[in-house]
C-alpha cells in the first residue's frame, strides 16, 4: 500500500482515511477465507466448523498483514502532523475539530465519531459492517468493530472500553442511549445522536427538539450596543476572567437582574462575544412541563452549550417563584453536568429581580456574583428615543416621551414600533403622543389581572365637576409626575430623597362626590393604565398571605408603571390598634408592611376613603398630596345633571335643571343614577326625557337612600 497523503484538516480527510483502513480490513477478512467456510456473499448468516475455527486463531493474537500495520503508523503520523499544525495557530475551524477541542475528545474518541458519521453518510458502508461484524442484521458499527479498527494497540483497546462504558463525553453526549439487546456488549451498536450529526454536517444551527425554548447567539454575528453599559460590561468580563485564570477552580454563576429590556441578555451576549463564545439562552419558562421530558430536554440543552463550546444563560421568563421551585433540582444536575465537561464554562441566570444563593440552581463548584441592570436614565432613554426617530419626528416628543416613560431599550424600540403603526392605521404619516401612550401599554407584561381590576379611563377633566380648590390640587399632582425626572434629577433632589420618590395621593369625601372619576381623569391625563385593587383577591385569612399579595401587586405595577387604585382604602390602611391578641398583631403588621410599601414605592398609588378619621396618621403623612372633595351645591349639581346628559339624548323643552339642582339635594354618584334611570323611562315611552321622568327616578332614588320624600318637594311639576 502507499502512504497516506498529507491532506487539509477536514472531516472528509477523515472520512477518506477511515474508508481506506476498512478496505484493508475487509482484505484481511477475506485473505483469511478457506475451504469450509461461509463464503463472502453468506456472511453473518450461516456458521460453519470452519467459522469457528477461524474465531479460535483469531484469539491467538496472530500479527496483522503488514498493509494493515503500515496503515496505522501512517494514520498516526497523519494526526501528528495535523495536531502539530493546530499548535502552530493553524487552527482547525471545521465542525469534528470545534466539538472535538469542545468535549475534549480523545484521539480514538475522535476516530469513533467519524466511523459512525460514515454510517450516516454511505449506504454503502451498511453491506460493509454487517459483512465485519459477522452480522446481516447489523449493518451498523459496533463496539467490536470500532476496537477493531480503530486501536493502535492493545493498551488503546483497554483504554477505549472505557470510553464505551458510559463515562466519557463520546458515549454521553454524541452516541445513542442503545443497548446490545441479546448480544454481548462487543455487538452493541454504535450510533450518533441525530444532533451530533446535524452539528458535524452543518444542518441545523441549533437541536431540533429544543428550539422552542433556546436561542443561539454565535460569536461572529455581533450584538447591537444600543445599551451597551461599559462600566457593567468591564465587570462581568473582570469576573469571568479571575473565575477562569485563578486556581479555584470554581464556575462563574452571573445573575444579571432587571426589569424586561433592560439589556441583561445584550449583556451576556457581549460577554460571550468578548471570550469568543456563542451563548445559548434557555427560556425556562418555555421548557416541558412534565418533569420526565423536561429532563430530557435538559439533557439536549447541556449537549447543544458543549458541542458548541457556549456559554448558558438561564432566563427565567415568566412563572416566577413556583416555577423555579419545581425546576431547581433538575437545573442543577444539570448545570453541574455542563460545568464538569465544558473547558470553559460560564452560566448567566437572567432574571427581573436578584435571588439568593439558596433559591437558585447552584451546583457545589459554582461562584455566584449578582449585578443589577437598572432602567436607564432620562438623558439615556431620550439618546435612545432620538437615535431611531426620522426627520419628520418633533424632537420636543422625544423630550417629553424620555421624561414620561420610565422604559428600557427593548421597550422604547417596541413603543416606536407600535406608535409608527398605530399612526398609519389612522392615516398619519408621524406618531403623536397618542399613539405613544396606546403604544407603551402594549410594552409592558404583568400579571396586575390577576389582583386587581383593570379599569380603562373615559372620563375627562370637562366631566369632573368639582370646586377649583380640589381641581387645582388634581392638576398639582399630575404636575408633579410629569416633572418628576426634572425635579429629582436634573435638580438633585433625588440625591436628598432615597425613598418616597413616588406620587401618593389621598381622595376622601362622602359617597358618590366623584373621587372614582377623578382617578379616571388623572389616569387619562398622565396616559397610564389603572387598576383598581380587588381587595377579595389580595387579603386573606392565612397568615403572611395578604403580605405576600401586596408584595406581588406593588411588584407587578412597578413593572408595569400602572396607577395602582385602592378604592375603600381605610379597609386596608386603617388605624393600628393595641395588641389584644394574635389577630390584631398581624393585622398591624400588615398595616406595617403597607407603610414600607407605600413609601417605597415609584409609581402612582391613588387612595380613595369615605372616612379620613378611620385612616392612619402616618399613612397620611406619606400622602404627598390630599384632595377633599365636598358635598356639591346647588350650581354644582344643575352642572352635573347638564353634564350627565349626552348630547345624542332627547331631551324635552321642559327640562328644568335649576329646579333639579334645588330640589334633589343630592351627591354626583346618585345624579348620575337619576338621570339614566329618566333616559331608560322616556326609552320605554318612546319619548323624549322630560321633567317627569326624572321627578320619577328622584323619587325613587331617595327611597333607596332613605329619605323622606317631602310633600310639595316637586311641585309644582307633580
Amino acid at each position: 500500500m502507499t502512504n497516506v497523503a498529507v491532506v487539509s484538516n477536514d472531516i472528509y480527510d477523515e472520512l477518506h482515511l477511515l474508508e481506506q483502513g476498512m478496505r484493508l480490513l475487509l482484505a484481511e477478512f477475506e485473505s483469511k477465507e478457506v475451504d469450509g467456510q461461509a463464503p463472502y456473499s453468506m456472511r453473518g448468516l450461516m456458521i460453519t466448523p470452519s467459522d469457528i475455527e477461524r474465531t479460535l486463531e483469531e484469539t491467538e493474537h496472530r500479527p496483522e498483514d503488514d498493509a494493515l500495520a503500515a496503515f496505522r503508523a501512517d494514520r498516526l503520523q497523519w494526526e501528528a502532523r495535523r495536531d502539530a499544525e493546530e499548535d502552530e495557530g493553524l487552527r482547525d475551524d471545521s465542525p469534528l475539530a470545534r466539538m472535538s477541542r469542545a468535549l475534549g475528545l480523545s484521539v480514538w474518541e475522535r476516530r469513533c465519531v467519524v466511523l459512525c458519521l460514515a454510517a450516516e453518510l454511505d449506504i454503502r458502508y451498511e453491506s460493509w459492517f454487517g459483512y465485519l461484524n459477522d452480522d446481516v442484521t447489523l449493518r451498523v458499527p459496533t463496539a467490536l468493530l470500532a476496537l477493531r479498527l480503530l486501536c493502535d494497540s492493545e493498551k488503546e483497546r483497554d483504554s477505549a472500553r472505557a470510553y464505551l462504558a458510559g463515562y466519557s463525553p463520546l458515549k454521553r453526549f454524541l452516541l445513542r442511549n442503545e443497548t446490545a439487546l441479546e448480544r454481548s456488549s462487543l455487538k452493541m451498536p454504535l450510533r450518533l445522536d441525530p444532533r451530533a450529526v446535524t452539528f458535524l454536517l452543518h444542518t441545523e444551527s441549533v437541536d431540533s427538539r429544543i428550539a422552542a425554548a433556546v436561542a443561539k447567539y454565535s460569536e461572529e454575528a455581533a450584538a447591537p450596543g444600543l445599551l451597551f453599559d461599559e462600566r457593567l460590561q468591564i465587570s462581568l468580563q473582570l469576573a469571568v476572567s479571575q473565575e477562569r485564570t485563578g486556581n479555584s477552580g470554581r464556575m462563574p454563576f452571573l445573575q444579571l437582574t432587571g426589569p424586561s429590556g433592560a439589556g441583561k441578555k445584550l449583556h451576556a451576549r457581549h460577554v460571550a462575544e468578548a471570550f469568543g463564545q456563542p451563548l445559548l439562552v434557555v427560556s425556562l419558562d418555555k421548557l416541558e412541563g412534565d418533569a420526565e421530558k423536561r429532563g430530557e430536554q435538559l439533557r439536549h440543552i447541556v449537549r447543544e452549550a458543549l458541542i458548541s463550546g457556549a456559554m448558558l444563560a438561564m432566563a427565567e421568563g415568566v412563572g416566577g417563584d413556583s416555577l423555579l421551585e419545581s425546576y431547581k433540582s433538575g437545573l442543577s444536575a444539570a448545570i453541574a453536568e455542563y460545568a464538569a465537561v465544558s473547558t470553559i464554562p460560564v452560566v448567566f441566570w437572567l432574571a427581573r429581580r436578584e435571588r439568593r444563593g439558596a433559591r437558585l440552581p447552584l451546583p457545589e463548584e459554582a461562584s455566584l456574583l449578582s449585578f443589577a441592570i437598572t432602567v436607564p436614565d432620562a438623558a439615556r432613554r431620550l439618546t435612545l428615543w432620538e437615535m431611531g426617530g426620522s426627520d419628520r419626528d418633533d424632537p420636543a416628543l422625544y423630550a417629553q416621551l424620555a421624561d414620561k416613560y420610565a422604559f428600557t431599550a427593548g421597550q422604547i424600540e417596541g413603543t416606536r414600533r407600535q406608535a409608527a403603526l398605530l399612526a398609519s392605521l389612522h392615516g398619519r404619516s408621524s406618531a403623536d403622543m397618542n399613539d405613544y401612550a396606546a403604544a407603551s401599554r402594549s410594552q409592558v407584561q404583568h400579571r396586575l389581572s390577576e389582583l386587581a381590576e383593570k379599569r380603562v379611563p373615559s372620563r375627562t377633566w370637562k366631566d369632573l365637576v368639582l370646586p377649583e380648590e380640589p381641581l387645582a390640587l388634581l392638576s398639582e399632582a399630575c404636575n408633579r409626575f410629569k416633572f418628576n425626572e426634572t425635579v429629582l434629577n436634573r435638580w438633585g433632589f433625588g440625591t436628598k430623597l432615597p425613598y418616597g420618590r413616588g406620587l401618593a395621593l389621598l381622595f376622601t369625601g362622602p359617597p358618590g362626590t366623584g373621587k372614582t372619576m377623578a382617578a379616571e381623569v388623572v389616569a387619562r391625563e398622565l396616559g397610564l393604565e389603572l387598576y383598581r385593587v380587588d381587595l377579595s383577591r389580595v387579603v386573606s385569612k392565612y397568615i403572611g398571605e395578604t403580605e405576600k399579595n401586596l408584595r406581588e401587586l406593588f411588584e407587578e405595577a412597578e413593572n408595569s408603571g400602572s396607577i395602582l387604585f385602592f378604592d375603600e382604602g381605610d379597609s386596608l390602611f386603617g388605624k393600628r390598634t393595641e395588641v389584644k391578641d394574635s389577630n390584631d398583631r398581624y393585622a398591624n403588621m400588615e398595616a406595617a408592611f403597607l407603610l414600607q410599601r407605600i413609601e417605597t414605592f415609584d409609581g402612582v398609588t391613588i387612595l380613595a376613603t369615605n372616612l379620613l378619621q378611620n385612616m392612619d396618621e402616618a399613612f397620611l403623612r406619606r400622602m404627598q398630596v390630599i384632595v377633599k372633595f365636598p358635598f356639591p351645591d346647588s350650581a354644582e349639581r344643575e352642572r352635573l345633571f347638564r353634564s350627565m346628559l349626552p348630547a345624542e339624548a332627547p331631551l324635552d323643552s321642559d327640562l328644568d335643571f335649576p329646579f333639579l339642582a334645588s330640589s334633589v339635594d343630592v351627591a354626583g354618584g346618585h345624579i348620575k343614577n337619576i338621570v339614566l334611570a329618566a333616559a331608560y323611562m322616556a326609552a320605554a315611552e318612546d319619548s323624549a326625557i322630560a321633567m317627569r321622568h326624572m321627578i320619577r327616578a328622584s323619587r325613587q332614588e331617595f327611597h333607596k337612600m332613605g329619605k323622606i320624600v317631602v310633600k310639595g318637594l316637586f311641585d309644582p311639576y307633580v
